[in-house]
């Protein structure tokens, strides 16, 4: 018997450095939306995971938050989900997946890689590494995209190489929440052995997971953010 979890693996709140909506405003509308559950993966921090934690906690909600970081390397970008601890960031990419590895093996939990938005030019991607035998995913559907080529040969990329393909809306602010999600089946034994978001990550690692909504950020949405991320540096 199983267990079925509809979920957005690639979300940004403000503890991000270009994240734009906070913990409170992500949760609201991943509930609005029906999720069961997300990915939080703000770039080099946990933070942003602790504070949805502790807020869900507060106000006895019921929303799965699976613990993840994106992380940045001297290639580009990596996402890491299951892991309670951040990872050191500005490695070469090939350290930091030895590095994620060494924490799995002494923590003894199941720990997922992906690569995020491989080939897009503009935003940290790590190419053709996303083949790197210690790489289990390949994000085939990124929200932010505008022609979607990168997305179609990620997709290419996951069937040549039997990599596990998931997708994630990578939502910058809260109205991007759901618009990419996967669903997840997990074995109920191992939901009553295990904490929740451990049974998620040991299932998506194995494979069993499928990419359901495969929506892209409104153009006028990803205009405005990037006008804002401007501004901030400015």
């Amino acid at each position: 018997m199983t267990r079925t979890f509809t979920l957005d693996l690639h979300v940004h709140t403000n503890y991000s450095h270009d994240g734009h909506d906070s913990i409170e405003r992500i949760i609201e509308v991943a509930r609005a939306q029906g999720l069961d559950g997300l990915a939080i993966c703000d770039h080099n921090t946990m933070a942003g995971v602790h504070a949805a934690r502790d807020y869900l906690a507060a106000h006895d909600l019921d929303l799965l938050i699976i613990p993840g970081i994106e992380v940045t390397t001297v290639q580009g970008h990596l996402l890491v989900l299951g892991l309670e601890e951040g990872v050191e960031r500005d490695m070469t990419a090939v350290e930091t997946i030895r590095a994620v590895r060494q924490y799995e093996r002494e923590h003894a939990q199941s720990i997922v890689i992906i690569a995020p938005h491989p080939y897009h030019p503009f935003r940290h991607s790590i190419g053709t590494l996303c083949t790197h035998q210690d790489i289990e995913a390949i994000e085939v559907f990124n929200s932010r995209y505008f022609t979607g080529l990168g997305n179609l040969w990620a997709r290419r990329t996951a069937k040549r190489t039997g990599k596990i393909a998931v997708a994630g809306s990578d939502a910058h602010s809260a109205d991007c929440v759901g618009l990419a999600t996967v669903t997840v089946d997990v074995d109920a034994d191992e939901l009553a052995r295990m904490v929740d978001y451990r049974a998620i990550v040991k299932a998506l690692k194995a494979g069993s997971v499928r990419v359901t909504a495969m929506k892209r950020t409104p153009f006028c949405l990803y205009l405005s953010q990037l006008c804002k991320k401007k501004r901030r540096r400015d």
